[in-house]
């Protein structure tokens, strides 16, 4: 019998395609940033549940290439500073714009508005990156602005996309900065908006714009940013879908951006 041939860009049912050397180095490092003191060989393949047999060409090949190093003092293996210097030769900002925009481009075409992504920075919401409206007018928040952390809707969907002690810690950054003086924290539900998936409330400041936000998911399923469309309501739709078709384009835009750079897609981005 003769042995079919399966060309890798066949039309298959999805398959996985174990790669145990990587597997096994990528354990390595895994389990040796865990441990910054280092550990020695043995310890090392008994925490990746591997023999030391099967570990000590690729522990080898790893400080060949710089990624781990041997105190003599000690014989205990320990990360150096490579994958650090990997990772900061394409910044995490940089990443997530270039992944943004053309999703964000994408976007403001379909639904004939403006949008924009905001990190957290110091306790508030900072604008990196805005695509502005096709139409000949509209409403848009500048790269470099600042918003609320509890009262913007970026803000309040990225504090309900935080673990909980990550959360509790910016909510009260802002109590913090708002002690002494006439403004407070605003209340909301995290639990509701993470429920929900996203955030969409009439703007405090501007009568006609509803700020609609879904975060933008880290690979644990935290937010990482939030991707925002300030909608502002039109005589008429001119042709758009209008508000919750928007809304659902938005929803999609933060999924494909979440995954290109990496993160959880199933959560956070409800339609």
């Amino acid at each position: 019998m003769k042995k079919q041939k399966v060309s890798i860009t066949q039309k298959t049912a999805p398959q996985r395609y174990p790669v145990p050397a990587l597997d096994k180095g990528l354990d390595v490092l895994e389990l040796l940033a865990e441990h910054p003191y280092g550990l020695n060989l043995s310890d090392v393949a008994l925490g990746v549940s591997r023999k030391v047999g099967e570990i000590f060409r690729m522990v080898d090949g790893l400080k060949r290439r710089g990624y781990i190093a041997l105190d003599s003092g000690s014989d205990r293996l320990r990360l150096t500073m490579r994958l650090f210097e990997l990772a900061h030769r394409y910044p995490p900002t940089e990443r997530l714009i270039s992944a943004c925009l053309p999703e964000m481009q994408a976007l403001a075409r379909a639904v004939g508005q403006s949008c924009h992504v905001a990190i957290h920075s110091a306790g508030e919401m900072l604008v990196i990156a805005q695509v502005d409206s096709p139409r000949r007018m509209g409403f848009a928040v500048h790269v470099g602005a600042r918003v609320g952390l509890t009262s913007s809707a970026s803000g309040r969907v990225f504090v309900a996309f935080q673990p909980a002690p990550e959360a509790v810690r910016l909510l009260a950054l802002v109590d913090g900065r708002a002690a002494g003086s006439s403004s407070a924290a605003k209340t909301f539900s995290t639990a509701a908006i993470k429920k929900k998936g996203y955030v969409s409330q009439q703007s405090d400041f501007i009568r006609g714009v509803t700020n609609m936000s879904y975060p933008i998911l880290d690979f644990n399923g935290h937010a990482a940013a939030a991707l925002t469309v300030p909608y502002l309501h039109w005589d008429g739709e001119h042709g758009y879908g209008g508000l919750e078709s928007a809304r659902l384009r938005l929803g999609a835009a933060a999924r494909a951006i979440s995954g290109a750079i990496g993160g959880a897609v199933g959560e956070g981005s409800a339609p």
